[in-house]
């Protein structure tokens, strides 16, 4: 007997545009283990140039909406919404419009009889809406918030106004690291017991080790992150003048986009370091997977990281990690068990990681057996799905 499936809708501002897409994938892997646990997930994206309307990927069915023409189309999918808003009146227009498009499609969606709960990730805009639609249509709501998003809540004005409505009306809420639950907490008066911690899943088969053979000339360093000052790669390159000042033979590859690499570059020309750090763009977790097995170290210096999953698929790939101490990163790094933490900010103290796991080898095997058998337990699609599903089983 084929018993109907019920639906979870997914409300984001960001999933895979097409096959291979970094945007948001760890959505679409969550989508795929929540529907092989025995729901339907479909989901409404934004509308971005070139891409269909609605199309079925891997059994997920992706609705995007259109909020403009394809030059206006220009707010999602570059994790920067909420200063692309402040830039200009023209988006700040462009966003009421987004605003409205993803009301209206939200509410041609949600009021399937079939839709049993609705899954916001992001508190706003989705959060947002998804309050709007779940009161209308008297529908559970599920907010998860990624980081970024807690990140712009300010202990007073609209922020807070807008982001207590939406989570006092969410009868569960996600966020991807405990640093993220006190943030939200110390912002908004809510009860612990009502905020699970549960990081997004690594797609495991997407990221491994291979058998790269140790090689005694030039090491690489790896960062990928997006050119922002809160990932300061700055810290990171002040360190490469300080191994290269005592005679390390380094090189780094940045692998990222935004609006910090004009500055970034002038830095690097700055301490004369342009031949040891290459640029490259966002790429497909296939070519990015390769990037990690052929680099020695991955670095991210971020300060308040929501996460930082990019640690744990480098973790996948057996390459030694070290981080900055602070924010989601304290959830992935254990101090000198599965990689290495440093004060944040202090290029000293990073150029000194550097150096401790190019040279002792015991460590650096210690620290990568470690967090492969730590990265495949606790970041696992299906144990990040098992989270899900238990909420929506008590929920609908």
């Amino acid at each position: 007997m084929n018993l109907k499936r019920k639906k979870i809708l997914f409300l984001t501002q960001s999933f895979i545009r097409y096959r291979g897409d970094i945007s948001s994938a760890y959505l679409h892997v969550l989508a795929k283990k929540i529907w092989a646990s025995g729901y339907e997930v479909e989901v409404l994206a934004p509308h971005e140039k070139g891409l269909l309307r609605y199309e079925r990927v891997e059994n997920i069915a992706i609705h995007r909406f259109r909020y403009g023409t394809n030059r206006q189309e220009r707010l999602a999918y570059q994790g920067v919404m909420h200063r692309l808003v402040g830039k200009s009146l023209a988006n700040k227009l462009i966003f009421v419009s987004f605003l409205f498009s993803y009301f209206r499609n939200a509410m041609k969606l949600a009021k399937n009889p079939e839709v049993k709960l609705i899954h916001a990730h992001w508190w706003i805009p989705s959060g947002l809406i998804g309050t709007l639609v779940s009161m209308i249509f008297n529908k559970p709501l599920v907010i998860t918030s990624h980081g970024t998003d807690i990140m712009i809540l300010k202990p007073a004005g609209i922020s807070r106004w807008l982001g207590s409505f939406v989570f006092k009306h969410a009868l569960a809420i996600t966020v991807v690291s405990s640093f993220q639950k006190k943030r939200l907490m110390s912002v908004i008066p809510i009860s612990p017991s009502k905020i699970t911690v549960r990081p997004m899943p690594v797609n495991i088969e997407k990221f491994g080790p291979s058998e790269k053979k140790q090689s005694p000339g030039k090491k690489t360093i790896l960062c990928v992150a997006r050119y922002t000052k809160q990932k300061r790669l700055d810290t990171l390159i002040d360190a490469l003048g300080l191994l290269k000042s005592e005679g390390f033979e380094i090189n780094a590859i940045l692998i990222g986009e935004g609006e910090e690499e004009r500055n970034l570059r002038s830095l690097i020309e700055g301490q004369n370091l342009s031949s040891l750090v290459t640029f490259l763009p966002l790429m497909s977790q296939g070519e990015l997977n390769r990037y990690y097995q052929e680099s020695d170290i991955v670095v991210l210096p971020s300060v308040d990281e929501g996460f930082g999953l990019v640690l744990v698929e480098a973790q996948l790939c057996q390459i030694p990690v070290i981080g900055a101490d602070s924010g989601g990163i304290q959830d992935i790094i254990v101090h000198e068990k599965t990689g290495l933490l440093f004060p944040p900010g202090d290029a000293r103290a990073l150029a000194k990681c550097i150096k401790r796991i190019l040279s002792d080898m015991e460590l650096t095997g210690t620290l990568i057996s470690n967090a492969y058998q730590e990265a495949r337990f606790r970041f696992s699609p299906e144990n990040t799905a098992k989270t899900f599903v238990e909420i929506y089983d008590t929920l609908t």
